[in-house]
């Protein structure tokens, strides 16, 4: 008896002092238009549809540089993300292809994303058509034939081919020894800036492998 009378006890107590501690509030949904600046994201398509053979919207044509994303961004690290989207309408959906030709895609990074620019869902896709359009892509990204380029010198080509904009806004990501993509930290009004300190190359030293996407299948 005196061992169930001790339980119960200490079972009240605990009750009591969990009912004393201050229930940890939810952590507060994103706001959309709250952040600092753009990570442009340029996927490499040769990378992407050489384990994505069956991704024909993105592989059934010889592409290079295809928009991963536009994503809105904190100077101290991260991003906002799910801020509650509006869906997506025809309109928005067709200015978004030229630079992201998979429907998917274009979902996701509405939702995920876009949500959070503070734009409509049209506006979110044509900010991210006029950033594409922003840098010029150096030559040695023009297809023609394989190359093999540092993380460095990828960085380099660009800075060269746009001088206005610094080695510090770009970043290099590799998927093993292939080039997967490269980002590109732009203000909100769409100029090149200095990346946040967690927008870096993430890429070993040795040369990074750039192919060339597969001819296109012949209709049938």
């Amino acid at each position: 008896m005196r061992v169930l009378r001790a339980a119960a006890l200490a079972a009240a107590a605990a009750t009591l002092l969990l009912a004393a501690v201050p229930a940890r509030a939810l952590p507060e949904a994103a706001e959309a238009g709250s952040f600092d600046y753009y990570v442009l994201a340029l996927s490499w398509s040769p990378t992407f549809c050489a384990s994505h053979p069956a991704d024909q919207a993105e592989c059934g044509q010889r592409r290079g540089f295809v928009v991963h994303g536009l994503w809105p961004h904190y100077a101290g690290g991260g991003g906002p993300e799910h801020c509650g989207a509006d869906a997506l309408d025809a309109q928005a959906l067709e200015r978004a292809r030229p630079a992201m030709p998979d429907e998917r895609l274009i979902r996701h990074e509405w939702v995920v994303h876009g949500s959070c620019s503070g734009l409509s869902p049209y506006d979110y896709f044509d900010t991210m058509i006029h950033a594409v359009a922003r840098p010029s892509i150096p030559s040695e990204f023009d297809g023609s034939r394989p190359r093999a380029l540092t993380a460095p010198q990828i960085v380099a080509a660009f800075v060269k081919a746009n001088p206005s904009m610094p080695a510090s806004s770009l970043a290099v990501r590799c998927r093993g020894a292939d080039l997967e993509e490269v980002r590109i930290c732009m203000s909100r009004d769409l100029h090149p800036q200095p990346c946040g300190r967690d927008v870096r190359s993430r890429c070993g030293s040795g040369p990074l492998r750039i192919g060339v996407a597969p001819p296109a299948p012949l209709p049938r």
